[in-house]
């Protein structure tokens, strides 16, 4: 009995794991990058970043997007250096909002 009990619990706390806030999702302009190294070093140095979900970086529209982990938000100033940190230089920021998300 108290074993289901427990479980029980267990998984109501695992309730408001799961109606977490849609994710932040911020893009930024790079400039500087001129291959698809330049791309990998910048993706590595942003997945480093704590609350870092996903990355994508393109290399032809010279644009950064991070998603953050649901709850998470957006250190900008930690985002800037990492990309400084790859050799190149962030940009203006295109966007900075919450996306719903598509689960």
């Amino acid at each position: 009995m108290n074993r289901v009990i427990a479980l029980l619990v267990g998984l109501l706390l695992l309730v408001p794991v799961t109606w977490a806030s849609d994710p932040e999702v911020v893009e930024l302009q790079v400039t500087g990058m001129t291959c698809p190294f330049c791309v990998y070093g910048t993706e590595k140095n942003l997945k480093k970043l704590p609350g870092v979900e996903k990355v994508d970086v393109s290399l032809d529209k010279k644009v950064a997007r991070i998603e953050m982990t649901p709850g998470q938000t957006a250190d900008m100033q930690a985002i800037r250096k990492a990309i400084t940190d790859a050799g190149f230089t962030p940009g203006e920021i295109l966007s900075n909002q919450a996306v719903p998300d598509s689960k």
